[in-house]
């Protein structure tokens, strides 16, 4: 394998881990691949081996006859690479057409006939990514004019883990992000949550654990950027002296009469921080009165329901926004109710 081969490899899966969170890969990642083997059309597969579907994504994007894609659909079953014994997920290298089946038994096929050739295509190498749940994910190659070399074989081969690294980092960083997502869409969410990233930072949290560290640190806390100082010695001080077999003792400060507490939940070298905040309790007429706030009632409606002067639900108001730390009506129902009144 050539030198200038391996570097424009490198080149590519550099390219790969430059997506940003959030985008779709699979443009960049078969396009960086189109770049390391050449190809007429490079293509992302999904199988559902146990339903018989397949889906498609290829490089450079083409929209297929609806013909064309049913016939695919209903024939897919009978190709060569599916049809070879150990598949699906048996072989860890990639192969070709050409080491399944010879260009006669290819043109034989109904498959070549209905789908592969109206679209010109002669050669194709197959590579698996990943097996799971009765789905196969692979990276299919096709040519028009020549056969894949054992050159571009061995460049897939090489490619195909790190591909498939990369894919499963961007899945997992999805699904947290789409757990975090649903914390921020529950309005009666009790903690902020903060995954950990390498060197005491913050890969990503959710918007109250924003909030808190906001209220309780000085200076902004930002995704990617360093936990405070405080919470970093912390956690350093049990990297140093940890307690075989036992919970870490949480973290505590108070600010203004409210109390942080920050909880690490370790998974070997990384983890999460879980954060809540208790706050002074309301009286009983306070509690009164911010129920009547939540419940959508004015300063004067209040007053008329507790036969207290408006004056008075106003100096409520501003004990109930003091003890938990917020600015108006609907930030105190929201944290005490979880709701907006």
């Amino acid at each position: 394998m050539r030198e200038s081969s391996l570097r424009r490899l490198l080149s590519a899966l550099r390219e790969c881990e430059r997506a940003a969170p959030g985008e779709d890969l699979f443009p960049r990642m078969l396009s960086a691949l189109s770049t390391v083997v050449e190809t007429d059309v490079v293509a992302y597969k999904v199988l559902d081996l146990r339903a018989g579907q397949v889906e498609q994504h290829p490089w450079p994007p083409v929209a297929l006859p609806a013909e064309l894609a049913r016939n695919f659909t209903r024939l897919f079953s009978q190709h060569p690479f599916l049809a070879s014994p150990g598949w699906p997920g048996g072989h860890d290298c990639p192969l070709r057409l050409s080491d399944l089946v010879t260009r006669q038994q290819w043109h034989s096929l109904d498959i070549y006939h209905e789908f592969y050739r109206p679209l010109g295509v002669e050669y194709q190498m197959m590579g698996v990514l990943g097996v799971q749940h009765g789905m196969l994910t692979g990276i299919g190659l096709n040519r028009v004019d020549s056969d894949f070399t054992d050159a571009d074989l061995q460049l897939l081969e090489v490619a195909l883990p790190h591909l498939s690294a990369l894919l499963r980092a961007a899945h997992a960083t999805a699904w947290l992000e789409s757990a975090l997502a649903a914390l921020d869409a529950l309005d009666d969410t009790a903690h902020g949550v903060l995954l950990l990233g390498p060197h005491a930072t913050v890969k990503v949290a959710n918007r109250l654990a924003h909030v808190l560290l906001t209220a309780h640190f000085p200076g902004r806390v930002r995704d990617g950027g360093p936990l405070p100082e405080e919470i970093t010695a912390w956690l350093a001080a049990h990297r140093r002296t940890p307690e075989p077999g036992g919970p870490v003792p949480d973290y505590t400060v108070e600010h203004g009469g409210r109390r942080l507490t920050v909880r690490l939940v370790p998974y070997h070298s990384h983890g999460a921080l879980l954060l809540s905040e208790s706050t002074p309790p309301l009286s009983a007429r306070e509690s009164d009165v911010l129920r009547l706030v939540a419940g959508g009632r004015t300063s004067e409606g209040i007053a008329r329901t507790l036969e207290i002067s408006p004056r008075t639900v106003e100096k409520h108001l501003t004990n109930i926004y003091a003890k938990l730390g917020v600015t108006n009506r609907t930030e105190a129902a929201m944290r005490v109710f979880g709701r907006s009144p």
